[in-house]
């Protein structure tokens, strides 16, 4: 690692640990990390893809059933900006294991739930793990990889969707394996879970740090309201609000108003995480040596168009396929280059900050799109083509033009904080 990384503020590395970065011990620790996102990933998948049979089971109705496929969201958003300051407190080692540990625990109490207010228990505590958990990875990330940052969360981008093009299979498989019984997988998962928040507390290296431990600045939140970084949490809003109404109720409205099988609609939703597999690296790696500004305002536009397609007519298993697949990528690409903006547009001590109030609007507007896809959708989703304008065409394409009217008033150069 150059010294300039550990000079630049973005700091999870001290000087004095050159040399430990250089030997190549940080791959097994990625590779823990990158495996404990995927356990993320399936997590969130498991009420998306169990949704029917959970409302069969809990009697729940459309709406209910659709707040409570993104509610866990809510805790990452309530949580996720104190959740930047425990990470620069906390340190790498604790923020990653005890995040792991306590998003695990949501997710077995969500295992064992027999009733609303205890599975909304274990939902709400997963988002609260997740909150520390991300701003950790992401700040890891982006400390390993300053000059390419779009590129490095680009990868993280990856691994998750990844995750979700094999999770919905693995969901089913657990749930078989379980005698169809929507629980189980939950209990699977929070078991690995733990496992692997042991195996961060007690192997990551105590030399990685978040950040660096000299005196704090003085506060000074000037920063917060710059009209670029506005703009970048503004579209953050609309991907969290859009992304989690897809990966929430995508299958659920395939099954029950597309008629389409559980295979195909867990297929189609997994095509969408090949899209952010190729919305990740390739779009954040064009962006980072690009006008990143225009080049996300522009996409912005375009993952509307896609969205809004989605819904607009009949799908059948080909076409859910398809526009899945382009519909992830515009997805995958906001999200990768909203997070490297964010970093980009503030001072380099303020990043966990920056990170923090990002997902916390992020989550924000997820916490609320199972709830309002049914609402623009209908209870039985005939509303289909009010949808795709109100909840995927206008967010983006309003989004997108606020960010390229600011790139126009303030130039293309986005002001770096490092």
């Amino acid at each position: 690692m150059p010294s300039t990384d550990s000079e630049s503020g973005d700091g999870i590395f001290h000087k004095t640990d050159a040399n430990f970065t250089k030997t190549g011990a940080l791959i097994p620790l990625i590779a823990l990390i990158a495996a404990t996102y995927v356990f993320y990933g399936w997590d969130r998948l498991v009420m998306p893809v169990e949704l029917v049979d959970l409302r069969k089971a809990l009697d729940l109705d459309q709406r209910t059933a659709g707040l409570m496929a993104s509610i866990f969201t809510l805790g990452i958003a309530i949580l996720s900006l104190p959740a930047g300051f425990l990470v620069s407190r906390l340190g790498l080692r604790r923020a990653l294991g005890f995040s792991t540990l306590l998003f695990s625990t949501g997710t077995l109490i969500s295992g064992i739930a027999g009733n609303i207010p205890i599975l909304l228990v274990g939902r709400l505590t997963t988002g609260a793990g997740e909150s520390i958990f991300s701003i950790a990875l992401f700040m890891f990330i982006v400390a390993l990889f300053p000059r390419w940052r779009g590129t490095a969360i680009g990868g993280a981008t990856t691994i998750f969707g990844l995750s979700m093009f094999v999770g919905p299979r693995a969901v089913l498989f657990l749930q078989h394996l379980g005698n169809g019984d929507w629980r189980f997988p939950f209990k699977v998962m929070g078991l690995f879970g733990v496992m692997a928040g042991f195996c961060l507390l007690f192997l990551v290296p105590r030399k990685l740090q978040t950040e660096h431990t000299g005196i704090a600045p003085a506060p000074n939140w000037s920063w917060l309201f710059a009209p670029g970084l506005l703009a970048t949490y503004s579209l953050a809003v609309v991907n969290g609000l859009c992304c989690y109404a897809y990966m929430s109720l995508f299958q659920t409205y395939a099954r029950v108003g597309q008629h389409l099988s559980p295979e195909q609609a867990s297929f189609a939703f997994g095509c969408f995480g090949i899209g952010n597999v190729l919305g990740g690296i390739p779009i954040g790696l064009l962006l980072d040596r690009s006008d990143r500004r225009t080049g996300i305002g522009i996409l912005s536009v375009l993952t509307g168009i896609s969205g809004a397609v989605l819904f607009l007519w009949p799908l059948h298993p080909v076409s859910a396929i398809v526009l899945s697949l382009i519909y992830g990528t515009g997805v995958g690409g906001v999200y990768g280059n909203c997070y490297a903006l964010s970093r980009e547009q503030v001072p380099a001590a303020r990043a966990s900050l920056a990170i923090g109030m990002l997902l916390t609007v992020y989550y924000l507007g997820a916490s609320v799109s199972g709830y309002i896809f049914v609402v623009v959708m209908g209870d039985n989703f005939s509303a289909n083509i009010r949808g795709a304008l109100i909840m995927f065409l206008t967010p983006y394409l309003l989004a997108g033009l606020v960010m390229l009217f600011v790139c126009y008033r303030t130039g293309r150069a986005v002001p770096s904080g490092s």
